[in-house]
């Protein structure tokens, strides 16, 4: 009974499963990745499973968005059989006299596509009637339109690539009436169990054949093995050949990325991408063998070789509007930071022009001496982006605009900075008269709409192979990347109102017809931060207490024969966005380059730039107003409220002493932060008071940290302005302004 058992592992598909855990390892990796995506183990904090379960085309998820997807699954799954065939196919010479061989190796290599499809449509449903809110017919719709597009793309692949011609040897397969499956399921009793084992390695096969029906492989002794040797020589050109037109035609969609109609779903995107990582690591090892590894090692060394020594393969992520040409690049070393550090005379006139500034505010108020705002917003992707303009536009609805008329100061990381510069241009057109209502539902939607389409696109296509597309903006050029393609994505989605330079905001900030916005992204090279401004900022840049570090470097001053305010005021928005990975690192025109990346890294919430700036203004908030009010949205609680510990296992004692680093280092930032302020107010000589909207308050609120929100996501954040607690912010905020 027991061989009768172990004899399934002669059934062809369990043989395959077995050789790929035997010899193709590393290509079990992609699906292992495509596995945990779509169960919601891998990716599921930023959201990269709504990617698939919810794929958007041309700003809709239709029947096309899945057929796209269903598509480029079908690419990975023929990706997945052709380089299977030509690897293992050798090791099963009895497909030389199947008919249509290909064919009926991919049949039998279907394990896991089949197993990865009922996984992937059984999430996707339950995803597509919880989350998006879809019909039963619509869902049903979006099933079908999936399996279509997978085989459409494996139909076309067989009949074109590998046509389902005869074998050389026999026309169609015949079952072996004497050696038929069930009959091989039979044993001698006297036979012992453990013979099972020592028996020869080369056993028959039971493989899926014509109509489906289980056959029993032949034997090939009695054919030439050059004969076998060639035929499998041949298919292995047709798998090149494939693979080297599907990564051709792929890679060809780059050129039209800024037609809509070639803006595949992200999902679809990453799927490509994988397929085309796969495609050329089997090419390596297809010609090249044992050497491949050693090729692809050796392959990544010389590219980082190159990559310090020459132009090639640096990935450069332009900030648009500067001047990267050799004359222009600013030596970045300690002198020269010290040096921008202690001009006084731009210190000076920036300590002028930030007094005008507060006095024009002071201006605008009807109280002696008002309650000055500064918001501070968290980084959060689209979530921080549409809560904060939700809590803007709510608290102004409900205090008879008292927060825009008196907020002075915006400063944050990533979405919420994102979503605070919507607002505030809203503000703006309002106040020159372009705009007759600051907010309702039309510019919610638009700071809600999906931004991550264009980059995983422009990733896939270009970005981590070779980037071949231009574009010019104030007669200088740069490459289109995945950055670029964000920055117009954003200015689609809000109908180009921050199609500015940073320098266009300059005069309506100093007579405070709109905050002060300060940006902080991270210098990756050295840990310190830029800070950003259509505004000198050289008065929060000076010496403190005999420190000679600089950690803040004022980007108007470090750059000021660049001419900083032509700098694209969306590329400033990405630079203090730039999330790892999902985003690439800006390169600033520097000698030594620098890198930028997310203000987040160092600053999440805008606290220290707060401090900072009320250091430097101690003495006028003192003397002009009644003291701060530091309004915070944050995309998540500092404590939740249902917030539990586990007890640390094995694995937790190797992992976190390093992924402590990532996981808590937005809640160190908090302590840091909140000891800071502490001992910061008890050298203020007036109040500040900090009031705090928590778009997250449970470990199950959680939305997922992306540029794309789910109809429900977007629901959970309009409600969460009607918690018990923030609502008892808004009587704060009401207590502190009117009492």
């Amino acid at each position: 009974m027991l061989r009768k058992i172990l004899l399934i592992r002669d059934f062809f598909p369990i043989r395959l499963l077995i050789a790929h855990l035997k010899y193709n390892f590393f290509g079990l990796i992609f699906w292992a990745m495509l596995f945990a995506i779509v169960t919601e183990t891998l990716g599921s904090f930023f959201g990269v499973p709504f990617l698939f379960f919810s794929p958007e085309y041309q700003g809709e998820v239709s029947v096309w968005s899945f057929l796209l997807v269903g598509f480029s699954f079908g690419g990975f799954t023929m990706a997945f059989n052709t380089y299977s065939y030509a690897k293992l196919g050798p090791r099963f010479q009895f497909l030389v006299v199947v008919s249509t061989p290909f064919f009926r190796f991919c049949i039998n290599n279907s394990i896991l596509p089949i197993l990865f499809t009922v996984i992937y449509l059984y999430n996707m449903s339950i995803f597509q009637s919880k989350e998006e809110l879809a019909s039963v017919n619509d869902i049903v719709l979006f099933n079908i339109s999936f399996v279509a597009g997978l085989l459409i793309f494996i139909m076309l692949s067989i009949l074109y690539f590998f046509p389902l011609r005869k074998n050389r040897d026999k026309d169609d397969d015949e079952p072996d009436h004497n050696d038929s499956l069930i009959a091989s399921l039979t044993v001698n009793k006297n036979e012992k169990w453990y013979n099972y084992f020592r028996t020869e390695t080369k056993r028959p096969c039971y493989y899926i054949g014509k109509r489906f029906r289980i056959y029993k492989s032949r034997s090939v002794a009695h054919l030439d093995k050059d004969l076998i040797d060639q035929i499998y020589a041949d298919n292995r050109i047709n798998v090149v050949v494939f693979e080297a037109i599907t990564i051709i035609s792929f890679l060809g969609m780059g050129f039209f990325r800024n037609y809509t109609f070639f803006e595949m779903p992200a999902a679809m995107s990453i799927v490509t991408l994988l397929t085309i990582l796969s495609m050329l690591f089997s090419a390596f090892l297809a010609w090249f063998h044992r050497w491949g590894y050693p090729l692809i090692f050796g392959s990544i060394l010389l590219m980082t070789y190159l990559s310090s020594v020459t132009p090639l393969f640096r990935y450069t992520s332009y900030a648009i509007g500067l001047d990267y040409s050799a004359k222009k690049r600013v030596p970045y070393t300690v002198d020269e930071i010290a040096a921008n550090g202690k001009e006084q005379g731009d210190l000076t006139a920036s300590h002028i022009a930030i007094n005008e500034m507060l006095n024009n505010w002071k201006a605008k108020q009807k109280e002696r001496k008002p309650k000055l705002i500064i918001l501070n917003t968290s980084g959060g992707g689209s979530r921080s982006a549409l809560w904060t303009f939700v809590v803007l536009s709510n608290c102004d609805s409900l205090t008879n605009n008292a927060i825009s008329n008196k907020m002075q100061l915006i400063t944050g990381a990533s979405g919420g900075m994102v979503g605070a510069a919507y607002y505030r241009e809203l503000i703006l057109r309002r106040n020159i008269g372009e705009l007759k209502t600051k907010s309702n539902e039309e510019f919610k939607q638009n700071i809600s709409k999906d931004l991550l389409n264009k980059i995983a696109f422009s990733a896939s296509t270009s970005d981590l192979l070779m980037r071949y597309k231009k574009f010019k903006y104030n007669n200088h050029s740069y490459t289109q990347e995945r950055g670029v393609a964000f920055e117009q994505h954003l200015h689609q989605n809000l109908d180009n109102y921050l199609e500015h330079p940073l320098e266009y905001y300059k005069d309506y900030e100093t007579k405070s017809l709109i905050p002060l916005m300060i940006f902080s992204p991270t210098i990756i090279n050295d840990g310190r931060r830029l800070l950003m401004s259509s505004q000198n900022l050289s008065f929060m840049v000076g010496l403190r207490g005999g420190s000679s570090a600089y950690e803040n470097i004022d980007y108007q001053t470090f750059f000021k024969n660049n001419k900083p305010g032509e700098i694209r005021f969306s590329t400033v928005l990405r630079a203090n966005a730039s999330f790892p990975f999902i985003m690439p690192m800006m390169t600033m025109p520097t000698k030594p380059e620098i890198q930028l990346m997310d203000a987040g890294i160092r600053d999440n919430y805008g606290g220290k730039v707060t401090i900072d700036y009320l250091f430097a203004n101690s003495k006028w908030i003192e003397k002009n107003t009644s003291g701060v009010i530091v309004l915070e949205t944050r995309d998540t609680k500092r404590v939740l409220n249902d917030e539990s510990y586990n007890e640390i296992n094995l694995l937790d004692k190797i992992t976190m002493p390093f992924g402590n680093m990532i996981v808590n280092f937005t809640r160190t930032q908090d302590f840091d932060q909140e000891q800071l302020m502490k001992l910061c107010a008890k050298s203020f000589k007036f109040p500040v008071d900090l009031v705090t909207f928590n778009l997250r308050e449970r470990t199950d609120d959680h939305i997922s940290l992306s540029w794309r929100l789910t109809k429900r996501e977007k629901q959970k954040i309009d409600k969460a302005f009607s918690s018990k607690e923030n609502k008892q912010a808004l009587e704060k905020l009401n207590s502190l302004l009117f009492h």
